[in-house]
């Protein structure tokens, strides 16, 4: 029971910062939503502690007192991933490492680089949604089944919302440089 406390926590907490993280990232949305859903502080928190209870999910399911299987957090090789939930998470784990440190290393890359690989996040959560629904102990719970529906379905709108916005964003900056020439 307490792995899935931690791995459920850890999906809530992730799903919040993916919301918070698109507010933050969205003129449109920022304008909209009230400060603490807004603030940039609040993404942080949010996500930090999210990968934390993600790590905690995991290292209790490897070091299992049946043995150690850290092979499990390899794609390759005879540890690995037996099938394809346990590999989602993995990969969901890792695409939130990405996502993270990146924010971290963004003044040393070049222009958009750190917002495009920042981005890993909504692939990233939807292979932990894919990991929760198709391992989670609780997964077959009508409640639950439906905060899943709910939280990939806002997570998608927003992502789709936010790929409109920026194209919309882009394709006016092009037209305006168009009519300057």
């Amino acid at each position: 029971m307490t792995l899935s406390l931690w791995g459920f926590g850890a999906y809530l907490l992730l799903y919040l910062a993916v919301i918070t993280g698109t507010a933050v990232s969205s003129p449109w949305l920022r304008r909209r939503l009230p400060m603490l859903v807004r603030s940039s502080g609040t993404h942080t928190i949010l996500s930090l502690a999210g990968l934390v209870a993600s790590a905690v999910h995991t290292l209790k399911g490897v070091a299992s007192p049946q043995g150690d299987q850290f092979g499990v957090l390899l794609f390759l090789g005879p540890g690995a991933p037996p099938d394809l939930g346990l590999a989602l998470g993995v990969a969901g784990l890792y695409g939130m490492l990405v996502a993270t440190a990146v924010v971290y290393l963004r003044t040393s890359l070049a222009g958009p680089v750190w917002r495009v690989v920042h981005a890993l996040a909504y692939p990233a959560f939807a292979a932990a949604a894919w990991h929760s629904i198709a391992l989670g102990a609780n997964a077959w719970v009508g409640g639950v089944q439906a905060m899943y529906a709910v939280t990939l379905a806002s997570v998608a709108v927003l992502a789709v919302g936010r790929l409109v916005e920026l194209t919309l964003r882009v394709g006016g900056a092009i037209s305006a440089a168009a009519r300057t020439r």
